[in-house]
């Protein structure tokens, strides 16, 4: 359950990389370093027998288990299942972006404690379809999602905040 005046964060879920943010102590908007110490999560997520790996370490294993590996799901989204079978099994594109969702919130989380409220960015070119489904992976992903916002719009956002 969500507390009322709990603050939310934004997350640029991308098709390579991925962000979160929030507004600090002194109402400024700085990009959260995830686990790796990292600004940017890559948007790689490696199935590794009952184990999912999210960001760096699966993308170290793009060049021996690329069978095991999905990338670039958010261009499969408005899809049935993302473009390939991985470990025997064909994924919904909605469920490859929860994974990174949890990734980028689990990370998060250890810097800033507990939310669940997020504002997602999408490309402007997204349609309704690829708008829900982007929604529908922060359900997935145990998030309360408030918003789905264009990138650009995001842009002139954080423009203002100078």
């Amino acid at each position: 359950m969500t507390k009322p005046n709990e603050p939310a964060v934004g997350i640029d879920l991308g098709t390579t990389y991925s962000a979160v943010a929030h507004i600090d102590e002194t109402n400024r908007p700085v990009t959260l370093v995830n686990a790796e110490g990292d600004l940017l999560t890559p948007s790689v997520v490696l199935f590794d027998g009952p184990d999912i790996i999210v960001g760096k370490e699966a993308v170290k294993a793009l060049g021996t288990e690329s069978d095991h590996i999905a990338e670039c799901a958010k261009r499969d989204m408005g899809r049935r299942a993302y473009r390939k079978a991985i470990e025997g099994q064909q994924y919904p594109p909605e469920v490859l972006e929860a994974c990174v969702l949890k990734k980028l919130r689990d990370d998060a989380q250890r810097r800033i404690g507990d939310f669940s409220k997020v504002v997602i960015t999408v490309p402007a070119f997204f349609d309704e379809v690829r708008r829900k489904g982007t929604q529908d992976a922060g359900s997935i992903a145990g998030l309360e999602v408030l918003d789905i916002i264009n990138e650009p719009t995001a842009a002139a956002v954080s423009f203002g905040f100078r």
